[in-house]
């Protein structure tokens, strides 16, 4: 019965297919040929729907759905300019998927198209089939995923600076296909409605099947971080497990970004790839406020999972799928448990702006802490820089070096008056948090990591020195145990 109705519609596909084929080459009734464009589409959609439940014949609809798509934008914007040869050399390429067998289909989505087109899917959630198919993922880097809620203006901002930035390579829409995931049963509209005004940007939504249960009673212990760890399993779910995206780049409706963001990450990928020791790519540096940074091309390895604006691929997901924790997932990433001695790479000036004051975590550490961070506002050619010093075992020599040639000081007031790079030795966890507080940093500590710690070690430049808050051999011996 299915595969009658497969038949069926594929038909009424190269149907249409013929009629734009001999009427594509003069002049037409416009108002006509997208009415029945629309009445396609529509049926594209409903067969979508039918066979979210066969992967390999879903797979082939949504080849055959692109192809044929892009049929329609040449016969519409003219852009086809062998007309009607190029045509039936694409109706040709449709006749030869319609006929392979559906066990070969990930070999026919490798479609020579530019970029991805921007579609609206349908709601889906982490326990349900997948809401689309295998995406052609030739020549991307990343999918990039913005988590938004109810904060249309929030996500409006956002957007903008995404887009200014997106477009200033053509490239990016094939590298770095943008979407937008939205949370919420019921969906808030106004954030909906603002999320599907972009041209360029694809829209998905999480729907919740079953309320979650808070495991305390708690005051910190929300229900918005059961539903925003489920929003990001199912967001996982979809680009690794469904649409096989290689790598995510995972932000927020409340975040600006960089001028070089794309650049950054796209230099970056490799390393993750190679690097075993490597769990992602963030563009945040938690002490990243103005005061504690210079360096726009420096990056540092970190045991602290920053988040805000980060890559994962997706053998690490294929880690995790199974584990994903019911709440508080950045807090599970930071565990040693999660982590397993890996690292991030994270940048010394940030390429990301958190400018959400009102959020899930009500504008915490906000003003002190969010506020003064530094956007990086130089266009780094990342592509041409040399990023071997990030590859173990030199990384690691090269901070040994660097500790042991810096002085030492005694004081948090000593080392605020110094010159250059200097040391500044702490006792214990407590010790640390004095010495956080005397600089005005975050003085978080989790799971025995310091925030942007790299081995216990925290580097901040104050004033004139650059500053290397290193543990005593008994605080690393300590943290050792309890790992």
């Amino acid at each position: 019965m299915r595969l009658g109705v497969i038949v069926i519609v594929i038909g009424a596909v190269l149907l249409f297919g013929v009629q734009v084929l001999l009427f594509g080459g003069y002049t037409r009734d416009l108002t006509g040929l997208t009415s029945q464009a629309q009445q396609s589409r529509e049926l594209h959609e409903q067969l979508t729907r039918a066979l979210e439940s066969n992967a390999n014949l879903s797979r082939l609809f949504t080849s055959l759905n692109s192809q044929f798509e892009d049929i329609l934008t040449d016969q519409h914007s003219g852009q086809n300019k062998g007309g009607r040869k190029e045509t039936q050399a694409s109706l040709r390429g449709i006749g030869q998927i319609s006929s392979r067998d559906s066990a070969s289909t990930p070999d026919v989505l490798k479609l020579p198209r530019d970029a991805p087109e921007r579609r609206v899917y349908p709601s889906g959630n982490e326990a349900e089939e997948c809401v689309g198919g295998l995406h052609n993922t030739d020549g991307t880097v990343a999918a990039v995923v913005t988590v938004a809620f109810n904060r249309p203006d929030y996500l409006e901002r956002h957007v903008a600076s995404l887009l200014n930035v997106h477009s200033s390579d053509p490239a990016n829409r094939r590298k770095f296909p943008l979407f937008i995931s939205q949370d919420g049963t019921p969906v808030h509209e106004a954030t909906r409605h603002q999320a599907q005004s972009y041209k360029e940007v694809s829209y998905l939504h999480h729907r919740e099947l079953i309320k979650p249960v808070t495991k305390t009673s708690n005051a910190w212990d929300k229900l918005a971080y059961y539903r925003i760890a489920n929003h990001y399993k199912h967001i996982f779910k979809t680009f690794f497990d469904c649409f096989e995206y290689p790598h995510v780049i995972i932000l927020e409706d409340d975040m600006e970004l960089a001028p070089d963001f794309f650049t950054y990450f796209e230099a970056l990928a490799p390393l993750l790839d190679k690097d075993d020791m490597l769990m992602c790519v963030s563009s945040w540096n938690d002490h990243g406020q103005v005061q504690f940074v210079k360096d726009t091309r420096r990056l540092y390895r970190t045991d602290f999972f920053p988040g805000l604006g980060w890559m994962l691929r997706r053998q690490l997901w294929e880690e995790f799928r199974d584990n994903w924790p019911q709440s508080f997932w950045d807090d599970w990433m930071r565990d040693n448990s999660t982590r397993k001695g890996r690292h991030c790479i994270r940048p010394e000036v940030c390429r990301t702006y958190n400018f959400g004051e009102v959020g899930s975590s009500i504008g915490m550490y906000y003003d002190t802490f969010l506020a003064p961070t530094r956007l990086n506002d130089d266009l780094v050619p990342w592509l041409d820089i040399d990023l071997s010093y990030l590859q173990l075992p030199r990384y690691d020599r090269d901070m040994e070096v660097m500790l042991e040639a810096a002085p030492k000081a005694e004081t948090a007031w000593d080392a605020q008056q110094w010159h250059g790079d200097v040391r500044l030795q702490y006792k214990s966890q407590k010790h640390f948090e004095q010495l956080a507080v005397a600089f005005g940093m975050m003085a978080e500590w989790r799971d025995g990591v310091p925030r942007a710690a790299y081995h216990g070690v925290v580097i901040i430049h104050y004033e004139e020195a650059r500053v290397f808050l290193e543990p005593t051999a008994a605080v690393m011996a300590e943290i050792a145990r309890t790992k």
